[in-house]
């Protein structure tokens, strides 16, 4: 039987998979990741790698775990799961990298709190106000982004024992 895969290399779950396989050959086949993924069928992991079924939340977070790639719970949020669609997938990317893409949100979000401050004070909102409340929210969720990626690189060195 061939180790190549074919059809679902452009899955998301596959690749990381495939990607996770250079650090677990278990990871490099179906049958093999399974043993990884309690629960998950060899059927049931073919479908979702070839996209014939949607993987549910809680498998999308047990092949996160397994694959140590905790940017897949974010792709996940972001194209699959309905409520999450608002939300940025979060993007492989070296830590230091992480870190300064939040340290640069951090300096940019002193002047958005103190408005969100300032408008709040009165408990009430002018036609003014609600017209700048979705430019603080767009400043408010790139910040909350770039901490999910710092948290994301966190988590992977967690499991690695090392910033990779």
């Amino acid at each position: 039987m061939s180790k190549q895969v074919t059809k679902a290399i452009g899955n998301r779950y596959c690749q990381a998979r495939l990607k996770a396989a250079k650090y677990n050959e278990k990871l490099l086949t179906r049958a093999g990741a399974v043993d990884c993924l309690p629960g998950v069928t060899e059927d049931c992991l073919k479908k979702y790698e070839l996209d014939i079924t949607r993987a549910p939340n809680d498998v999308v977070a047990l092949m996160a775990d397994a694959y140590n790639e905790p940017e897949l719970r974010s792709w996940y949020c972001a194209n699959e799961c309905p409520l999450g669609k608002e939300l940025e997938a979060i993007e492989e990317m070296p830590p230091e990298r992480a870190l300064l893409r939040l340290q640069n949100s951090l300096s940019k979000i002193e002047a958005p709190v103190r408005k969100l401050a300032e408008i709040m004070d009165n408990g009430k909102l002018s036609s003014d106000e609600v017209v700048e409340l979705p430019l603080l929210r767009e400043q408010f969720i790139e910040c909350h982004n770039r901490l999910r990626e710092v948290l994301a690189v966190m988590e992977k060195a967690e499991r690695a024992g090392c910033f990779v």
